[in-house]
């Protein structure tokens, strides 16, 4: 190894790895730890940084995604029949170079894709962190990301002459330094900011979103402002925008199908809705506020007049 590479301690570096290794495969638990670990001490970050640049620089090539119903696992660059052992140190003899890399403070000069058929995690080379949900597809190049589908959370590493940007669909985000969520899927584009702030629209409409701030762009370009509450429950303010608005904001960031009866659609609505991440939970206080019939049809939840005769 070289003499950047030496300055990781082994014990930690091999702890890297195995997280590494882990990812696809990780709970919640196993999440918390990770990030407990990573906050530890900056040489963990710094270990771990190394590996998956490591990671990154020996397979640029985008990782194709899996149907649903695919039994083939993703093809990464080890082979798990081999056994961990041989993943980890084929990993740990690609740090060195990575880390001269990124010492140098080089980028990759093509943009990278990848494709998570499971919650992963990667680091560019200038230290910014992007966690990706199961079924996202990312584009990351120097200072840049395109997210093409799917949500995902970037932690980024600020440069004030060289700002952080994100685009999703036709919406641009730029970081100004900061911690923040990005959705973008075929109900529209949200954000949320956990950290820092952001600049949605930079070229245009410079909204700026600071920490606990939230914005959905529905289709037509119909913009719903949000709030991110300390327990990240969202919570939604809506005063007497049509009950179709509010279904459509609420599908949109809790990323499920929600439908609304046509002959309520219309209807104005106003109340504070929290999404928890329960969603049956959330949709039975939503049912309790609207006064409506809100139910799960098996391809999704509908709202619909609450004397429907019961089917």
């Amino acid at each position: 190894m070289t003499d950047i590479a030496t300055h990781i301690d082994e014990a930690v570096l091999d702890a890297a790895i195995a997280w590494h290794l882990r990812q696809e495969t990780m709970g919640a638990a196993d999440w918390a730890a990770f990030t407990a670990w990573l906050e530890a001490d900056a040489t963990h970050a710094r270990a771990y940084d190394a590996v998956s640049l490591a990671d990154a620089t020996r397979h640029p090539a985008a990782v194709p995604a899996i149907a649903a119903n695919d039994d083939e696992a993703p093809v990464r660059w080890w082979r798990r029949g081999r056994g961990v052992a041989l993943a980890a140190g084929a990993l740990a003899a690609a740090i060195a170079g990575a880390v001269g890399l990124r010492e140098a403070g080089l980028r990759s000069p093509a943009p990278v894709t990848i494709a998570a058929t499971t919650p992963r995690a990667v680091t560019l080379g200038d230290g910014t962190r992007i966690a990706l949900a199961a079924g996202a597809r990312v584009e990351a190049g120097a200072r840049s990301a395109t997210l093409e589908s799917g949500r995902a959370t970037f932690r980024v590493t600020h440069d004030a002459d060289h700002p952080f940007t994100v685009r999703a669909g036709a919406w641009e985000i730029q970081d100004v330094g900061t911690v923040f969520a990005v959705t973008h899927d075929s109900r529209g584009v949200d954000v949320s900011v956990t950290e820092g702030a952001v600049l949605f629209d930079p070229r245009d409409s410079r909204i700026a979103l600071a920490a606990g701030d939230a914005l959905s762009v529905l289709p037509g370009n119909r913009v719903i402002r949000s709030r991110v509450a300390p327990d990240q429950t969202r919570v939604l303010t809506f005063t007497g925008q049509p009950i179709l608005i509010a279904a459509e904001t609420i599908a949109l960031v809790a990323g499920r199908d929600v439908r609304v009866d046509q002959r309520i659609a219309m209807t104005p609505f106003t109340g504070v809705i929290r999404l928890t991440g329960d969603t049956p939970r959330d949709m039975a206080h939503l049912a309790r506020l609207t006064g409506m019939r809100v139910s799960n049809e098996g391809v999704g939840w509908i709202i619909a007049p609450s004397t429907d005769p019961a089917r």
